[in-house]
């Protein structure tokens, strides 16, 4: 049976969203985000009975798909498009990704993408880590600008951040500020130094992939944090007598998910649960 909402209900609950999320935010030039995925249906045909229910994940994977049907959600919020870069056809039998589609428009269920407009937001992703970093900050302002709602805001907006803090903290202390944040047992450091003489006074910062977004950075910085970089980029950035930390991709926004953005949803009248299933692909064993 079909829960899909009403589309008063769907444009409703994006409406939240996007407030906190502007969708003008998103890097249209090759991010493809927004309503991804439209199951809406005239209120006519609605269920009397059937209230928004939001399913939050970064990524939409098969157990992701199969999590949303066993607790009738209608709509999943997933961070990296599940669309990306884009379908030209729809082939179940041979791609995990396009069974799941059908099967989540056959129940009804949407699927909206916020994804860099997250990362650009003030208090989004970016910010979240930079507070992950522990000490007191003097400064933070993005790396990637893009024009802001508001002018007031327009060092807070953009993809990436980098980060000014009031006193150096070395880097043993910032491995298990992040450690801790983000609820890992590990992450990858690359320095020449030993990790408690190794001080840290400027940090550029990025979810997820840090290399599109560091190839604009102007400021000389001590740090680079992010999820993933190249084996050429690490080596030059310690070779350079830099410090790096990468924690895997997505490790840089699951937590996000939990200890932000679920709040602020639940706060602004949207029923959301977190993804119990949505792990990120690479596992330390």
């Amino acid at each position: 049976m079909s829960r899909a909402l009403s589309r008063a209900q769907l444009k409703s609950v994006i409406k939240k969203i996007s407030q906190l999320y502007p969708e003008s935010y998103a890097d249209s030039a090759w991010d493809n985000t927004g309503l991804l995925i439209d199951c809406s249906v005239d209120t006519e045909q609605s269920h009397a009975k059937t209230q928004p229910k939001v399913l939050l994940t970064i990524d939409l994977t098969e157990s992701v798909a199969k999590e949303a049907l066993a607790k009738e959600c209608n709509l999943i919020v997933a961070y990296h498009p599940f669309i990306f870069p884009s379908w030209k056809k729809l082939t179940p039998h041979s791609n995990p990704q396009h069974a799941s589609a059908i099967k989540l428009i056959q129940r009804g269920i949407s699927v909206y993408s916020p994804h860099t407009a997250i990362d650009a937001a003030k208090n989004g992703v970016n910010d979240w880590l930079v507070s992950s970093l522990g000490g007191s900050v003097s400064s933070s302002v993005s790396i990637e600008r893009v024009t802001p709602v508001q002018d007031e805001e327009e060092h807070e907006v953009g993809y990436g951040r980098v980060v000014d803090l009031n006193e150096p903290l070395s880097l043993k202390d910032i491995v298990n500020n992040v450690k801790d944040t983000l609820d890992l047992s590990f992450v990858q450091v690359a320095t020449k130094n030993e990790l408690s003489d190794h001080k840290i006074k400027k940090v550029a910062l990025c979810a997820g992939s840090g290399s599109g977004v560091f190839k604009s950075l102007r400021e000389d910085v001590d740090l680079y944090y992010t999820g993933e970089l190249s084996h050429h980029e690490v080596l030059r950035y310690k070779e350079s007598g830099k410090a790096v930390i990468v924690c895997n991709h997505s490790n840089t926004e699951r937590g996000f998910l939990r200890k932000v953005m679920h709040p602020s949803l639940t706060k602004s009248g949207i029923d959301c649960i977190v993804s119990e299933t949505d792990i990120d692909p690479l596992q330390v064993i």
